[in-house]
């Protein structure tokens, strides 16, 4: 999008996070109960540092612009991924308005940042050994309660933008069933 308007990657990145409100709004109009927006993957952090620096900063700065209308329309903000890199006042930021808003029940809003399909199936497996369950106690359900998606349904869509046909590391137990 960004280098077809001659424009820099972080600005397009600027320009995809000022979407996320009014596709959220559609869904809620359209009573759409989850929407998941791909922010940051794993393995975005071989990127050049500016636009790192980029991304990570939009992320707060989006929370704190959006917060009335985040409050107003009763959505619930979920970050998915890895919170061990992020800066601590990221952390604080997300941290915080995942709690103030953990009741609302219009939409919630996942947003998978610093997340990876396969290092979320590699946490989950490794959070279950740690615990030394049997083996034969393992369950599907059993699996995906140790997922970053834990209490929130399987996507039904999975819609790419600019025409791409692949997964990228989104939600890779999590699709097994969705449409494209």
């Amino acid at each position: 999008w960004a280098e077809r308007r001659d424009l820099s990657r972080s600005e397009g990145h600027r320009a995809g996070t000022l979407r996320v409100r009014p596709i959220a709004e559609a869904c809620i109009d359209s009573g759409v109960r989850h929407l998941t927006v791909y922010a940051l993957s794993t393995e975005n952090w071989s990127r050049p540092r500016d636009e790192i620096e980029v991304l990570l900063s939009l992320l707060g700065e989006r929370l704190q612009a959006e917060r009335k209308a985040i409050f107003e329309h009763r959505i619930r903000i979920k970050v998915l991924g890895s919170m061990d890199p992020l800066p601590p006042a990221l952390r604080l930021t997300i941290r915080g308005m995942e709690r103030a808003t953990a009741n609302f029940d219009r939409l919630t809003l996942n947003i998978a940042f610093n997340y990876g399909g396969r290092s979320e199936i590699i946490r989950a497996t490794k959070a279950i050994l740690q615990e030394r369950i049997d083996p034969e106690d393992i369950t599907e359900d059993l699996f995906e309660r140790y997922l970053y998606t834990t209490d929130v349904p399987d996507p039904d869509l999975v819609i790419r933008t600019a025409g791409e046909m692949r997964l990228s590391n989104f939600l890779l137990w999590q699709s097994a069933y969705a449409e494209f």
